[in-house]
């Protein structure tokens, strides 16, 4: 395909023209020395002439990749130099071809670099994930899922996407390797599917909305009540141990950072995650003694080996964004060693829990007696908050549906004792008469706890 002829580039000229794109999408007559294209044709054009710049000149071709993973920076980069290349050809892109009738600019971004159809989509705040499964696009908000009007033309141009997004995580996608993970800009997760693995091309990214909540928000929210609030408060301020146990799309993440604000500003804090997903050192109030680490396997550092390390930096507090095999050999080992734990597990029923950690614990390859492990799980996790999207009154809600005690009692038995449960019936929390175990309350008292401490939430005495 022959380059349009290009005209000298004037930045005085590319102001005006800057001014003059508030008139987008008006007919092409009102600008009569410029010619009518496709967004189609534009940004083939386009594709070609900054892939071939980026031949000699390695600064774009990493803009290009940074762009295409969704770096700021280099986003606005890339956009500026598309904006300067439609002027220089002279250029009204069809608004009839434009994404939703929108900017010509970020139609085009979308198409040469971005992830077409989906590169708005996928940025909006409250989208949790988006999927596209062979041409169709579905967008999950709230947990719900939507199929979005959109729609991609063609399964090659859904491949396309594909290769785009996997030569810019530097992670190829094809017939002999057709399942890729990866992770965009923003830490979003990027998973992509293509046969033979698949029947049809796939995309999912998934973005970790971890609000910056607190537990008076979540009160607000409805997923805990007050008291409920004043318990897991004072519980972290006295050093116990918690892990948030919930199925997909539950909110356990954000759960977990809404605890870790809880944590007094003096104390330290060490976090491991796959990705640096949570950020406590950049989000968490205050002056804070903060390091996060995370899973190399690029560098053969798994999770599991990526904990030893943390045990011999002195941290009062271990955060891990999410336990899913072995590593949680390692918590319980950090927990009972004296060091403070928190961190998510996914599980589809709290009365499994248990039984999920044992499994779990098992994956290190070593022998587990079944009820040695049983107990020192028990041991070492305080407490257990456990959370479920429910239809309350008409709309779907993340709720705290159990938080529960688990320690091991006289008989050297593991027990789960649940302090407060959600009423499916009445919609409402129920209040236990049980109360906190003599050796969790030794504990907490070890740091200056006391009934009068936990007076108002009926949980000590």
């Amino acid at each position: 395909m022959p380059m349009p002829v290009r005209t000298p580039f004037h930045p005085m000229q590319y102001a005006r023209y800057l001014r003059d794109t508030v008139h987008e999408g008006v007919p092409s007559d009102a600008f009569p020395q410029r010619k009518t294209v496709s967004l189609h044709v534009a940004s083939q054009h386009i594709s070609d002439h900054l892939m071939e710049r980026a031949k000699q000149d390695e600064t774009l071709y990493q803009d290009i990749m940074q762009a295409g993973l969704g770096e700021p920076h280099a986003q606005q980069r890339i956009k500026i130099m598309i904006a300067s290349l439609v002027h220089e050809f002279q250029w009204v892109i069809d608004p009839h071809t434009l994404y939703d009738h929108g900017c010509a600019t970020e139609s085009l971004f979308a198409r040469v670099c971005g992830a077409g159809l989906i590169e708005d989509v996928k940025q909006l705040p409250d989208v949790e994930e988006v999927q596209v499964i062979g041409r169709h696009i579905y967008v999950i908000r709230h947990g719900e899922t939507v199929l979005h009007p959109r729609m991609f033309s063609s399964l090659d141009e859904v491949r396309m996407i594909q290769d785009r997004l996997a030569l810019c995580g530097k992670k190829p996608i094809s017939e002999r390797q057709p399942v890729v993970q990866s992770y965009l800009w923003n830490r979003s997760r990027l998973v992509m599917t293509r046969e033979p693995y698949s029947d049809v091309p796939s995309i999912h990214i998934r973005n970790f909305i971890v609000q910056d909540v607190s537990l008076q928000k979540l009160v607000e929210l409805g997923t805990i009540n007050a008291r409920m609030a004043e318990i897991l408060h004072l519980c972290v301020r006295y050093h116990a141990s918690i892990l948030v146990g919930g199925g997909t799309n539950t909110g356990k993440t954000t759960f977990l950072f809404a605890l870790a604000q809880e944590i007094p500003e003096g104390e330290r804090i060490r976090t491991l995650e796959t990705e640096f997903e949570i950020a406590l050192r950049e989000r968490l109030r205050g002056n804070r003694n903060i390091l996060a680490v995370r899973a190399c396997e690029q560098v053969q550092i798994p999770m599991e080996e990526a904990f030893k390390p943390l045990l011999v930096m002195s941290p009062e507090w271990i955060v891990v964004g999410e336990a899913k095999g072995a590593e949680i050999a390692q918590m319980v080992q950090g927990a009972l060693r004296g060091h403070d734990v928190m961190g998510t597990m996914h599980t589809k029923y709290r009365e499994s829990l248990l039984t999920d950690i044992v499994d779990m614990l098992k994956m290190d390859g070593r022998t587990h007696e079944e009820a040695t492990a049983r107990r020192r799980v028990a041991r070492a996790f305080n407490l257990i908050v456990f959370l479920r999207r429910v239809q309350c009154r008409g709309q779907m809600r993340r709720i705290v549906t159990e938080i529960t005690e688990m320690y091991v009692n006289e008989d050297d038995q593991p027990v789960l004792q649940p302090l407060v449960e959600w009423d499916y019936d009445t919609q409402e929390w129920i209040f236990n008469t049980a109360t906190l175990s003599n050796p969790f309350k030794n504990h907490m008292a070890s740091r200056g706890a006391n009934a009068a401490t936990f007076a108002h939430t009926g949980v000590w005495s």
